[in-house]
């Protein structure tokens, strides 16, 4: 009996309340032993947690790039049921919100925390089975939250919809990712949590094919920083052969990443929280997890430079150091600096109604602090932001229409202005998309009730990876929502396989692992022969638009504020 009782609190926890799990699980062999995994029965899947790919790093490692896991764990069988605990993080603890499950889902985290999960369909177990596709995802929340373990990003329905392997990542987060402090050989010189990212990618190409898949057909794909993070990783050289292809959701490409001179000012502010003086990298290593955590938690606004506010919507994340961080992502695009590889990169179509109602909690009735808002953030071109975005006559709160103006500067019209950019310099293998659906799921936005009716950043997440259907969400999608959910896996699948959205592989049937009811609309190729064709993901179904936001995008194009 206690065994039974065991058993079925394995499948509460581990299993996500979601479908019945199978006792004994599947066993692989690696280079560093064996690893017994789960049976997810009614989706006929496979998931290995928490495997390591890297060392801890941790003590004299902290604030150090992080080092290959080497070390074999054989003759023991590793427990691959268990996720990894997640990154150093706050709000995640036994007793916070989760309402948007993108905690760690046993809510542990510690700074051990370079570790990746598995999902793919139970096909990659038998031997004669061809090699499957890459979809390796990397998490947003601003650099400061999330986990490749969040029920928001179980992979398991994606990679059966799509007969993929699913490989979702953490990585070292806030302070402890990406500080930048003190000189000589000791300095913390950031970026730390995009090298993490490399090395679950490298790990991935040393040993996805002992899992069934083809190091030589990798996707990365992100939403919000982790599709900051993926287009980081392609504007850099030294990363071009982790990754074949790319997705992007919702990128917030106007947001700056730092100069070493504004990372050293937060660090130094990080410092002065923690009663360390400023470079001291002996007295910040001197303070253990949770003091670093309650240190990041009251440093408070703070403008590394205030002529940037922007960056302070995310306060932690890469640096332009000419190294890790070649340049700024807009203008390495627009200067050819990338790699020219396919890539899918799209928006929701408002995408900055969670940040403004966020950052301006009551109404903005002025507009002399409507106008006030313009100087602060594109100073001098102001009056002409002003003019491009007229205010009604008869309006008590001007936050609409900040947000639509924010969506546009934010996102819209840098994604555009970059996939733009990799076309006049060769790259024809690109395609755009805009998510326009409000989403059926009641209290999903309670804790930012102004999202409600709006298409809001992230919006998109619940249908990329069909999480709805984990009973611990709460939620079911319409007949027509998981028909667009369908859609959206029929082109990332096809992509994964083939490198076009509107490609199946040789055999259709098997790679989308669902069935087809309805008849998927082409996705053209975005070029500049002027077929600037958009994909419209929405309900009862997709379409097609042509030069999305054209107007507004050409003023900001004119305008050249996507870094400033």
């Amino acid at each position: 009996m206690a065994s039974v009782i065991i058993f079925h609190l394995f499948l509460l926890t581990v299993g996500g309340l979601a479908f019945p799990i199978e006792e004994d699980g599947p066993t692989v062999h690696t280079q560093y032993g064996d690893v017994r995994g789960m049976y997810v029965e009614d989706l006929e899947g496979v998931i290995f947690f928490g495997l390591p790919f890297g060392e801890p790093p941790v003590g004299e490692f902290r604030w150090k790039p992080p080092r290959q896991y080497s070390r074999s764990w054989a003759p023991k069988v590793r427990d691959g049921t268990v996720p990894g605990p997640g990154c150093y993080q706050s709000r995640c603890g036994p007793n916070d919100d989760d309402s948007t499950f993108e905690c760690p889902r046993d809510r542990k985290v510690s700074e051990d925390c370079l570790y990746l999960n598995i999902f793919a369909p139970r096909t990659i177990l038998n031997s004669t089975a061809a090699k499957l596709p890459i979809l390796f995802w990397i998490h947003g929340g601003e650099n400061e939250q999330g986990s490749g373990s969040a029920y928001l990003y179980d992979g398991r329905f994606l990679a059966n919809k799509t007969n993929t392997i699913v490989v979702t990542t953490n990585y070292r987060l806030a302070a402890f990712g990406y500080l930048v402090a003190g000189q000589g050989e000791d300095a913390a010189t950031g970026n730390y949590g995009l090298l993490d990212q490399a090395a679950a990618l490298r790990w991935v190409k040393e040993n996805i094919g002992s899992f069934g898949g083809d190091k030589n057909r990798v996707t990365v794909f992100g939403q919000s920083t982790g599709s900051d993070a993926t287009s980081t990783l392609l504007i850099n050289p030294k990363f071009a052969d982790l990754f074949q292809q790319a997705i992007m959701l919702s990128v917030p490409l106007t947001i700056p990443h730092k100069s070493r001179w504004e990372a050293l000012r937060l660090g130094d502010h990080l410092a002065d929280e923690l009663g360390c003086p400023n470079g001291d990298m002996k007295c910040l290593r001197s303070k253990n997890s949770s003091a670093l955590q309650a240190g990041l938690d009251s440093m408070g606004t703070f403008f590394s430079n205030p002529y940037r506010p922007l960056e302070v919507s995310v306060k932690w994340g890469p640096i332009v150091d000419g190294d890790i961080v070649p340049g700024p992502t807009v203008d390495s695009f627009a200067k050819g600096h990338f790699q020219s590889k396919p890539f899918i990169i799209g928006t929701t179509t408002e995408e900055a109604v969670l940040y403004i109602y966020s950052l301006y909690n009551k109404p903005v009735a002025s507009k002399v602090t409507l106008y006030a808002i313009y100087a602060a953030f594109v100073h001098l071109k102001a009056a002409e932001v002003a003019k491009e975005y007229p205010t009604e006559t008869n309006t008590s709160d001007y936050r609409p229409l900040l947000s639509k103006g924010v969506t546009d500067w934010v996102f819209t019209c840098p994604t555009r202005n970059v996939i733009r950019s990799a076309v006049r310099k060769g790259n024809t293998n690109v395609w755009l998309y805009v998510f326009d659906h409000v989403w059926s799921f009641p209290h999903l936005w309670d804790y930012q009730k102004n999202c409600n009716g709006h298409v809001c950043h992230a919006e998109d997440l619940p249908f990329v990876f069909q999480t709805t259907r984990l009973p611990v969400t709460n939620m079911t999608m319409t007949a027509e929502e998981q028909k667009m959910a369908d859609a959206i896996a029929y082109y990332y699948g096809n992509f994964a396989h083939t490198g076009d959205p509107n490609q199946p592989s040789r055999d259709a049937a098997e790679t989308t692992g669902m069935t087809m009811s309805w008849t998927a609309t082409t996705w053209p190729r975005y070029n500049q022969e002027g077929n600037f064709a958009c994909l419209n993901i929405s309900t009862p179904h997709t379409s097609l638009i042509h030069d999305y936001q054209k107007d507004k995008c050409d003023f900001w194009d004119r305008m050249d504020v996507y870094n400033l």
